[in-house]
């Protein structure tokens, strides 16, 4: 494992008794900060945390996380010194995601409605879902909170969250993938997530249309970075094994499927209807421990790209994104029972009361649902297990000439490889590549 840097709790405190000072000491290490990005934004949140909150002493904005190990958004950590009324100190830190800095993408991101959705997920329906845990007598929390602004000044490119590093959250490492226990404690978690979306629909009210795509767009923005990188994976069939036999088949999967990431959901009333996470691989779940090590917690971050529908979505998802080689394939079939379980335990507790699927169902949807196969195996795959490096990000990914090397790397790794080698046999084996 390593240390994630999105960690969990709101706040850091060190207890110290000095001298008055009254100077702002603003050391940012990130360099494209936006004017707009001020301590005055925080002091809300300290005056309403810290009743003999004083001023802000510090002010300090670093990069979150590493290349490489976040895509569509820029993830900073805040940190802030406070002085109280009594001359004592604390330090605080929040987590705070904005628009990267290429204009094309923030483009790209405002038509996808990316902030908005995600906003609406941390502040109404996450809440909403532990709420419905809570009444049924049971305590679940799937996420970190969400801070909220008093103005819509910045709704839509801001979103502040308590930062969870002191309660030593963690990400497993993203290119190994999770071992069993882990991958239960997600399929659990997102099991209770899935059945608590379905019973607020009964209980309150439908998602708006936005939740329709994991990418709201009219237009197919992504067409030709699909093309280019499904040619590239075709151009490199031979290092994944004997698999010559597939070239015809995912060439015309990439130039007649619809990307699934823009695709509108069917929200067919005679299957279950969930809002998935969309985004549900290794980076975006964080795991807490017990002091002997076990595991304690699972929460979900980067709700970005929710969308309501089946939930064959979340598991296609992570199970092949997420999970170690050595189990991706062989429990499979265990780990779909073993989400149907938690699910219609769930519900059940919920008091859903809607059909509760069989788990012949679940598996039908998943077939039904495999579209997603081939964009999880071709574009997620790629950039999950290729190596950390300082041109690991979203413009390389999608870019042009400048960015060729980089994706010739992702393409070439040797755990894309060997996962290859195994995973599109099986997916072909189960259809997922008819069209």
């Amino acid at each position: 494992m390593v240390q994630n840097s999105n960690g969990d709790l709101q706040h850091e405190e060190i207890q110290t008794n000095g001298n008055n000072n009254n100077q702002n000491n603003n050391n940012d290490d990130f360099a494209d900060k936006p004017e707009w990005l001020t301590q005055e934004l925080f002091r809300k949140f300290l005056e309403k945390d810290f009743p003999n909150f004083q001023k802000i002493t510090k002010f300090n904005v670093k990069r979150a996380v590493a290349a490489g190990e976040n895509f569509m958004t820029t993830l900073l950590r805040i940190h802030l010194e406070v002085e109280m009324t009594d001359a004592s100190r604390k330090t605080i830190s929040y987590m705070v995601k904005i628009k990267p800095n290429t204009q094309q993408l923030q483009n790209m991101i405002e038509e996808w409605q990316i902030f908005e959705k995600e906003q609406a997920t941390y502040s109404k329906y996450i809440p909403k879902f532990e709420e419905l845990y809570s009444q049924a007598g049971k305590d679940i929390q799937f996420a970190p909170k969400l801070l909220q602004l008093d103005n819509d000044e910045h709704n839509g490119h801001l979103l502040i969250l308590e930062d969870l590093r002191l309660r030593q959250f963690k990400n497993a490492t993203r290119q190994l993938g999770l071992d069993m226990e882990h991958t239960k404690a997600v399929l659990e978690k997102v099991a209770q997530f899935h059945a608590a979306s379905a019973r607020y629909v009964e209980v309150m009210e439908d998602y708006p249309a936005m939740y329709d795509q994991c990418l709201v767009a009219d237009k197919d923005l992504f067409e030709e970075h699909r093309l280019n990188a499904g040619k590239l994976f075709r151009d490199n069939l031979h290092l994944y094994g004997d698999l010559e036999y597939l070239r015809e088949k995912l060439k015309k999967c990439v130039e007649t499927q619809s990307d699934p990431y823009q695709m509108k959901s069917e929200r067919n009333p005679a299957e279950l209807n969930v809002l998935n996470h969309g985004d549900l691989w290794v980076n975006n779940i964080m795991f807490q421990y017990n002091e002997d090590g076990s595991l304690k917690e699972t929460y979900f971050i980067d709700f970005q790209l929710g969308r309501y529908g089946s939930p064959a979505q979340d598991l296609q998802y992570f199970l092949f994104s997420s999970t170690n080689i050595e189990i991706k394939l062989k429990h499979f079939d265990y780990f779909i029972a073993y989400y149907h379980e938690k699910l219609v335990e769930s519900l059940k507790l919920l008091k859903f009361e809607g059909k509760i699927p069989s788990l012949r169902d679940i598996h039908t949807a998943l077939y039904k649902h495999d579209y997603w196969a081939y964009t999880i195996a071709t574009n997620l795959m790629p950039v999950i297990l290729c190596e950390s490096r300082e041109d690991a990000n979203i413009d390389n990914v999608i870019g042009g000439e400048e960015g060729n090397e980089f994706r010739q790397a992702m393409y070439t790794n040797k755990r894309l490889a060997e996962s290859m080698k195994f995973l599109l046999p099986w997916m072909d084996n189960r259809g997922a590549f008819e069209v």
